[in-house]
């Protein structure tokens, strides 16, 4: 059995949203227990609910929950009882294969850091994702962790984004990386990313040099590596892009605008759930905005990480 730990009250949308997410995924998927992490307010309402409630929900009521404008460090501090906190220890307790949340993102990578173990020689986990490329996907990271990188950060950063990219992208054997900057040439960017590049030259992983915000979906290199505050600048231009797609062509069809994209999967939704690399745990971080389907969607992509990296309860 695979168990997946839910943080139900982070977010952005109504967490009646995230419960309908988590509900439909148990009942399609009852061979997955779900521990569901919840304030003590919302933990009244779901006493009313608790006749549709299938047998591998399990509730775990919380004295309080983190605001997504509070800060991490006083969250920290003063919150260890929150349902953002106790979710993650699930997992530092054996409990949980994995945890899922669209909470805070500072407060979810600084209760990661309290409660897990960090991998060496990593200082500053990063969260990933894998960019549905052509001809082929690419790892994306970080997209928000961390806002700002020294050179030696972007050197580890490479060397995770190396280590774990062939377990997230199947097939994949020594794997080219990059970094992501405002021109390929040696000489572009500010001076701790030409720091960077100065180390990865000469480092033993198979690094190209500098790409740019072009090479994100063209497949052609396997990682590419920015701090947390270019990357989840990037993801989110992306998606907003996808939705101004959308949006045309709704009012306009696909026949009248772009006849070809008619047959491309353009629902971001389908790829929520960035993983939080770099810990001996898996922790998952949903969109703050994601609505039901994008939360059903991030819970499955948990599940598939928790079966691709074999993480034993």
């Amino acid at each position: 059995m695979v168990c997946v730990a839910v943080d139900l009250m982070g977010g952005d949308t109504p967490v009646e949203d995230r419960f309908n997410a988590v509900l439909k995924f148990a009942r399609k998927n009852p061979a997955v227990d779900l521990l569901v992490f919840v304030a003590a307010p919302f933990a009244q309402q779901l006493k009313q609910k608790a006749g549709q409630l299938p047998d591998n929900w399990v509730t775990e009521v919380c004295v309080s929950q983190i605001m997504m404008s509070e800060s991490p460090l006083a969250a920290l501090r003063n919150k260890q009882d929150s349902s953002l906190s106790m979710a993650i220890k699930a997992i530092q307790e054996n409990r949980a294969d994995a945890v899922l949340s669209a909470g805070n993102t500072g407060a979810l990578v600084a209760f990661a850091k309290y409660w897990l173990k960090l991998m060496r020689p990593i200082e500053r986990p990063a969260l990933a994702t894998v960019l549905p490329g052509q001809p082929k996907p690419t790892l994306l990271l970080d997209v928000g962790a961390s806002l700002e990188y020294r050179a030696q950060d972007f050197y580890n950063l490479a060397e995770l984004g190396v280590q774990m990219a062939p377990r997230l992208i199947p097939g994949l054997k020594n794997p080219e990386v990059a970094l992501l900057n405002v021109g390929t040439e040696h000489i572009k960017g500010h001076d701790t990313i030409q720091q960077a590049d100065h180390l990865l030259q000469q480092s033993p992983h198979n690094y190209s040099g500098f790409c740019e915000g072009s090479d994100l979906f063209n497949g052609r290199y396997d990682v590419i590596c920015c701090d947390g505050f270019v990357g989840n600048i990037t993801l989110k231009a992306c998606e907003g892009l996808i939705k101004s797609i959308q949006h045309q062509n709704r009012r306009l069809g696909w026949r009248r605008w772009i006849p070809g994209f008619k047959t491309v999967n353009l629902n971001p939704a389908q790829y929520n759930g960035a993983l939080l690399l770099g810990l001996d745990g898996l922790v998952v971080k949903s969109h703050g905005h994601s609505g039901a389907d994008a939360f059903f969607h991030a819970l499955q992509r948990t599940t598939n990480y928790v079966n691709t990296f074999k993480v034993a309860r």
